[in-house]
């Protein structure tokens, strides 16, 4: 019998990133998890998916073409840039 490798488990540092960006994505959009559920549910024939869709937002499991197939959705684009070309947006008070 083979020896199984160790389940990757997702550093919460990175998942607090992952959780971050799709809620800013979807705030950005005026969309809720149940609203996104129906709209991959409707356009993409994905049924059954709300509970699917908490528990990756829970624990951050998306796969990259989930979140580049959400994207598409939208009409937006992911690209990788360097962190030292990102803008930090600076606190208006």
């Amino acid at each position: 019998m083979r020896e199984q490798k160790p389940k990757y488990i997702v550093p919460d540092q990175i998942k607090k990133r992952v959780q971050d960006f799709l809620n800013e994505f979807m705030e950005s959009q005026n969309l809720t998890k149940a609203g996104l559920a129906k709209i991959l549910e409707e356009k993409l024939g994905r049924s059954g998916c709300r509970t699917n869709l908490v528990k990756k937002f829970s624990k951050a499991t998306f796969q990259l073409s989930e979140v580049i197939e959400i994207l598409d959705l939208f009409n937006y684009e992911l690209k990788i840039v360097p962190k030292t070309q990102i803008e930090t947006p600076v606190n208006k008070g």
